[in-house]
């Protein structure tokens, strides 16, 4: 059986342990950053934190083994009342590979402002558009002077790009931990 939230699990494996490290550019100023994805994230950027009635599953540190090790299906939880939220998240989790494959061509990093109506706390956003829809994969400031993922998800507008700075980027590189 096709099991979209393990896909989803192989996808994320792809992305740990590396560091991106970003430099761009809007008009003379110039931003320098970094970010990785951690095991924990996973649970949130895929949307677990949607099913209202699984919040007890397993602690989000846990779960991407779980979902890893199979323990943990797309069939295990579609039988939340909430499935429906996280779907869409499920289907698309593979375009945070290719948001992140658009900076190496000078892909747009958008400087984040607090917008109203949006309980998203991030600093960067990382987007990608195909077909008048929108990837986005917020990035938040974490204690190590680094950034971490704090959400995912596709729209079909540009709510949360316009009317941010958008910076161009000029080096992108990835660092592999061994």
């Amino acid at each position: 059986m096709d099991d979209a939230l393990y896909r989803a699990a192989l996808v994320y494996q792809t992305l740990l342990q590396k560091d991106y490290h970003v430099v761009a550019a809007y008009k003379t100023q110039r931003i320098s950053f970094t970010f990785y994805f951690m095991p924990h994230h996973f649970y949130h950027l895929v949307g677990f934190q949607k099913l209202l009635d699984r919040r007890n599953l397993t602690p989000p540190g846990l779960l991407y083994r779980k979902v890893l090790a199979r323990e943990i299906t797309t069939e295990s939880i579609a039988g939340s009342a909430f499935f429906d939220d996280m779907k869409a998240r499920l289907q698309d989790f593979g375009q945070i590979t290719e948001i992140i494959d658009a900076l190496k061509t000078g892909k747009i990093v958008i400087e984040f402002s607090q917008q109203r109506g949006t309980r998203i706390q991030a600093d960067y956003l990382l987007y990608r558009e195909q077909e008048r829809a929108y990837a986005h994969l917020f990035l938040r400031s974490d204690c190590d002077g680094g950034y971490v993922p704090c959400s995912f998800f596709c729209r079909e507008d540009d709510r949360y790009i316009r009317n941010n700075k958008k910076y161009r980027v000029q080096e992108f590189s990835v660092k592999v931990h061994k």
